[in-house]
């Protein structure tokens, strides 16, 4: 019996002591990815998923064949992804670009983004996460 109580009692130790996994996996804060899309679609997040007119598509107001180019998905079923998945297309396209079908889609970068280049140029902070980013990819756009 003394033996179960221990058992429960580091079961139940380690598991309150495990790290909660962060939801947020992308190179830059999600208030710039929330700023961006606010920018580009003129929409808060959770409408901006489902924003899709005829040459633009998503959360980032992505051309359509940039969004074909970066992601997994048929343009017309971009509403079905969560806004952290649309982050993740833009992370393809500005960043780490993307290999699909064995070919390798090299990423554009932020500076075909409208409201990225204002953001940019407006903030000495966002400069800096860029310039002094732990990831290689994200670095290079420095400027």
């Amino acid at each position: 019996m003394i033996r179960r109580a221990l058992i429960a009692t580091v079961l139940f130790t380690s598991l309150q002591a495990t790290p909660v996994r962060a939801e947020w996996n992308h190179p830059l804060p999600k208030d710039v990815y929330l700023q961006l899309s606010i920018c580009e679609t003129g929409k808060r997040p959770d409408q901006a998923v489902t924003h899709m007119s005829r040459s633009y598509v998503g959360a980032f107001g992505f051309a359509k064949t940039t969004w074909r180019m970066f992601s997994d998905t048929p343009v017309h079923r971009a509403k079905n992804l969560t806004w952290a998945q649309h982050a993740r297309v833009l992370d393809r396209a500005f960043w780490f670009g993307h290999t699909r079908n064995g070919r390798k889609q090299w990423a554009v970068g932020p500076y075909g983004h409208g409201c990225w280049k204002h953001l940019y140029a407006s903030s000495p902070k966002l400069r800096h996460m860029v310039c002094h980013n732990a990831k290689r990819q994200v670095r290079k756009w420095c400027r």
